[in-house]
């Protein structure tokens, strides 16, 4: 999937057939892989958990005091990753293993190598919000290119998503999302102004989850003689949710409960007595 989505960025870039190569020279080079900078934590500056300080509202807050007491107790809480769902945004841009950006004047890409191989398209085309759009886990994001510093080159990618599908955590202490689905997240990437192998990325999330805007830089680094790998998270998961439960599938191949004295599962439709 990576190599067919570059390719056919790059397509689009060196131009297909008749049409004409695209000028590229008002855009910032970001090629390369970038890797993250920081704790794998929303908010890279701060502690984990209760320590992100996330200015949630009391309903919400207690979630997470929830989910915090489940892990504690070896389960997963809050955490849709931990079987296996896609982070969505902005958790995505926590960028758990690399990531690469391709540049068109369309659309920027942004390919995460993360346990999804998650794609991101950034629309830049002029276009206007469609009245009507499926959610998904990284919604639907529309941005423009600024020139900041008035050198007739673009540097500064601004950008608005909405859409976004639940569920959906911040990171894996289970810091949640609003339950109407509404939240719209922001984000400012630019190059850093004294090191051009340092991305940043500031997140705006605005939530009715949260009593404010929340706001969080991200930063990555830039290895630019990559070594890629794949990821694929359902390849050998040992979390698996039966119900409301979460269990864990041991060594040998068995079911294991994740915290004491947990419930097994149903198993009225496999005829046997239970021991």
């Amino acid at each position: 999937m990576r190599g067919l989505m570059v390719g056919l960025a790059v397509g689009a870039v060196l131009g297909v057939g008749a049409a004409p190569a695209q000028d590229l020279s008002k855009y910032p080079d970001w090629s390369g892989q970038w890797l993250r900078i920081g704790s794998g934590s929303f908010d890279p500056g701060k502690p984990p958990g209760r320590g992100q300080q996330a200015p949630l509202t009391e309903e919400y807050q207690a979630i997470l005091e929830a989910s915090l007491a489940e892990i504690a107790a070896g389960g997963q809480g809050n955490n849709p990753m931990g079987r296996c769902l896609p982070p969505g945004l902005p958790r995505t841009m926590i960028n758990y293993e690399g990531m690469e950006t391709v540049i068109t004047p369309a659309t920027t890409y942004i390919l995460l190598l993360e346990p999804m191989d998650q794609i991101r398209r950034i629309y830049t085309d002029g276009r206007n919000w469609p009245q009507n759009i499926m959610p998904a886990f990284l919604g639907y994001s529309i941005g423009h290119w600024e020139d900041t510093d008035g050198d007739d080159r673009y540097d500064t990618l601004l950008i608005e998503t909405r859409s976004l599908k639940l569920p959906r955590s911040y990171d894996s202490s289970g810091m949640p999302f609003h339950k109407d689905g509404q939240a719209v997240v922001k984000e400012r990437i630019a190059l850093d102004k004294n090191d051009a192998n340092i991305l940043r990325d500031e997140i705006t999330i605005i939530d009715h989850a949260l009593t404010r805007p929340w706001t969080v830089t991200r930063s990555y680094r830039r290895e630019r003689n990559a070594v890629w790998f794949e990821m694929v998270c359902s390849e050998d998961n040992r979390q698996i949710r039966i119900g409301s439960e979460n269990y864990y599938l041991g060594a040998d191949d068995r079911l294991m409960p994740t915290r004491k004295d947990q419930p097994p599962p149903d198993l009225t439709y496999f005829g046997q007595a239970r021991k």
